[in-house]
């Protein structure tokens, strides 16, 4: 028997989707709770529900007397790992940073065999892969290559990441509060790399790898596998 989905979850989810694509920016109010029942079709109650659900998943805060506001992206730490919070490290050491998505795909062809290896996934999983490269002063200094379970983060459009911290973004909407581990490897720009940053060969690198790890029924697995490569003086961030 097909599952109902509950009323509140549907506008929820559509709120969310307009919050993070930009289509609601940061700081602007949110239609009031009467607006929003004639939008949705739905009672105050519901109304009251999902907007109450923003607000725990901090996407919005609420002004006496005013209504609701989608709240910035300022004082979001990511998952944690300092080093890789890119934006702030780039804009402490006085320089533009930017970031875009060079290429989000979700592999269902059993591809990935390393990957699949490495997270323990048999080749029927569904599994995102989102390449990000981020810039200081317009020069490529730093890509991270990530890949996520589709079961675990089901309903990613490419509209929610493009001008959002994935990490960040990550958290509000699934919730995604996992355990992590690194290995950091030394190395030089090589034939690959080169093609990815404006360096030559031989030039030092680093290479970050990260593991996510949840408890999912009283086991611990791996939802979120990255391989990240930092060059220039962003090294010194990361060793």
């Amino acid at each position: 028997m097909a599952r109902v989905q509950p009323l509140y979850q549907k506008m929820l989810d559509d709120l969310i989707y307009q919050i993070e694509s930009g289509t609601i920016p940061e700081g602007n109010k949110l239609p009031s709770e009467n607006q929003l029942c004639d939008l949705y079709h739905v009672s105050r109650i519901t109304v009251r529900r999902a907007l109450a659900e923003l607000e725990k998943r901090k996407y919005i805060f609420k002004k006496q007397g005013q209504g609701s506001f989608v709240k910035t992206n300022d004082d979001e730490d990511g998952i944690g790992l300092k080093y890789l919070n890119i934006r702030k490290i780039i804009e402490s050491m006085g320089l533009d940073f930017g970031f875009k998505v060079i290429h989000f795909d979700l592999i269902v062809d059993g591809s990935l065999k390393k990957i699949r290896g490495i997270m323990n996934l048999s080749q029927d999983t569904y599994i995102y892969n989102i390449g990000i490269m981020y810039y200081a002063d317009q020069k490529p200094c730093f890509y991270f290559e990530s890949y996520l379970l589709f079961n675990r983060f089901q309903k990613i459009y490419l509209s929610e990441i493009l001008n959002n911290d994935l990490f960040a973004f990550l958290r509000k909407k699934f919730g995604f509060n996992a355990r992590f581990t690194t290995k950091i490897v030394s190395g030089v720009i090589d034939k690959k790399s080169q093609k990815l940053f404006d360096l030559s060969r031989g030039d030092p690198l680093v290479n970050v790898y990260l593991r996510g790890f949840e408890r999912n029924e009283g086991i611990e697995k791996i939802s979120f596998y990255g391989h990240a490569i930092a060059v220039g003086d962003l090294i010194m961030y990361i060793i």
